[in-house]
């Protein structure tokens, strides 16, 4: 018998050592995503394709999906999946108990699920919800095996069960965590190329939160992939003999700087647009990111699907054109050249993480601002204090994005009932401001079809920005830095969470 071959790949964080508003879900995703399967796949395109379940129909009132599942998938502890086993991974969601924000949130106006047999699930809205589908292929909503699902509780994550083409091995806190190939597994979806088990034989995940440290294990081999490699290292990565670097796009709300409406004086739309024309985008994208990640334009990204590409004149860099915007307000240049206004200084407060690249933006935002007369205090917090900052309204800048396979999940972010507290919306956006955006979003989320929603959000994206909510500023992005002898690495319709069916590697002998 040959050696284990294992793919070993550095990865950001360990997620109990991050708070999860900084994406320590994502990332704990990212390493699990191969433990499960989803009831329905999504394409890039905005098609659904069979995947534990081989077929389903919706109602004509949009309250009722059927989904006849497959009878040849079995969880990794043996148990077989059925509908009752997915009915107990949905309520588990939905059960705010469990304190399941995400998942439970993705389900929208989901009121029950019901096994009508073995292999017929019906899950039951209380209003039409068209992201149901979107859901339901996203790995947060994969069903888990039931003694698991209702005896983990909060240590559901220290080791998942599910029927995907990797079963959960060991998360050594500290250090890394292992998935192992399924060798059971025949029930690949059709997204893939490999209907049978993974060609590698386990993965390892090494958590190394540092960029430095990440980039030296790969360069001295003892990582063979990292996932999330740092901007600045990525030509001499790429010059080095034997590795790769590739870019995957990632879809939804791009990093945007979103603009509180409610706090004064970003309350003012001209102090709002005056920020949008005296920020310089594509140089701080530049500067930041070394040419490695695109720079948005709008409230979607330009891979997303319904992206409206009438958002990318509307705000030209343009310091002369802010600078008359704020002086038709009031606003006249101060002996020290900030701006000022019936004896009040012209200031804006900016909340920023420790990571993500924040503390370099709010250093570029406060140099250019001040170009025009603009003072920004760049707060640096703590993960605690940034989502009370974004919760409360307690800023006026923050930085924010969503991943998202289409537009349809811009009402995340963007409508009104997303901005009280515990929400996402940190424009702080009432319904009574920019209705139009309400009504359009509502729509939206009616719509079955891309033929149906996309123009609604189409629409949304222009009112967005003619009410200059937020300054997009970056496309998301996965930049992948690898050894040369791994192949066949695709990614999710959201183009964040990789799927390891068909990847290869030639491991060197030892």
């Amino acid at each position: 018998m040959g050696a284990t071959k294992q793919l070993r790949i550095g990865v950001h964080y360990e997620p109990s050592n991050v708070d999860p508003h900084l994406g320590a879900a994502e990332l704990a995703l990212q390493m699990t995503n191969g433990v499960f399967d989803t009831l329905v796949n999504k394409t890039a395109d905005g098609a659904y394709l069979p995947g534990l379940a081989e077929t389903f129909s919706i109602s004509d009132d949009h309250l009722r999906y059927t989904f006849h599942l497959r009878k040849d998938v079995v969880f990794h502890d043996g148990t077989p999946f059925t509908a009752h086993a997915m009915k107990i991974s949905l309520d588990r969601a939905r059960d705010p108990q469990n304190k399941s924000q995400l998942a439970g949130g993705l389900l929208g106006s989901y009121r029950e699920s019901r096994a009508v047999d073995e292999h017929c699930l019906e899950i039951i809205l209380d209003s039409p919800y068209a992201l149901l589908l979107d859901a339901l292929s996203q790995g947060w909503l994969a069903p888990v095996a039931p003694t698991c699902a209702t005896s983990a509780g909060s240590t559901f994550i220290t080791h998942p069960v599910g029927t995907g083409p990797f079963r959960f091995v060991r998360w050594n806190k500290g250090d890394c965590l292992i998935i192992r190939r399924n060798e059971a597994y025949a029930w690949a979806p059709p997204v893939v190329d490999n209907a049978g088990p993974p060609l590698v034989d386990e993965i390892l995940f090494k958590f190394l939160p540092d960029d430095n440290a990440r980039t030296a294990a790969l360069l001295d081999g003892s990582v063979d992939m990292i996932l999330a490699a740092n901007p600045a290292d990525a030509q001499t990565l790429r010059a080095t003999a034997g590795l790769a670097v590739t870019t995957w796009p990632i879809r939804g709300v791009p990093v945007s700087l979103m603009m509180n409406i409610k706090r004064s004086p970003t309350s003012s739309l001209a102090v709002r647009q005056a920020i949008s024309h005296a920020l310089d985008v594509d140089a701080l994208v530049q500067e930041v990111f070394r040419g490695e990640f695109t720079r948005a334009y709008g409230p979607v990204s330009q891979f997303t699907l319904g992206y409206e590409p009438g958002v990318e004149n509307m705000y030209p860099h343009s310091p002369t054109k802010a600078a008359t915007l704020l002086e038709q307000e009031g606003w006249m240049p101060g002996p020290d050249g900030i701006r000022e206004r019936d004896g009040e200084a012209l200031r804006v407060t900016f909340y920023a993480l420790p990571v993500n690249f924040y503390p370099q933006f709010g250093a570029i935002v406060a140099r250019q601002l001040a170009l025009v007369g603009i003072a920004v205090d760049v707060e640096l917090c703590s993960p605690p204090q940034w989502i009370q900052a974004g919760m409360q309204g307690l800023h006026n800048l923050i930085p924010q994005g969503k991943y998202a396979s289409s537009s349809q999940l811009l009402g995340f972010v963007y409508h009104s009932r997303k901005s009280g507290p515990g929400s996402y919306g940190w424009s702080k956006r009432g319904p009574q401001d920019y209705p139009t955006i309400d009504t359009q979003i509502d729509a939206a989320e009616t719509c079955l079809t891309p033929a149906e929603f996309v123009p609604h959000f189409a629409t949304v994206q222009m009112d967005i920005m003619r009410a200059a909510l937020a300054v997009p500023l970056h496309c998301n992005a996965t930049l992948v830095a690898a050894r040369d002898t791994i192949g066949g690495l695709r990614f999710d319709a959201i183009g964040a969470y990789p799927l390891f069916h068909d990847i290869t590697f030639q491991q060197d002998e030892a």
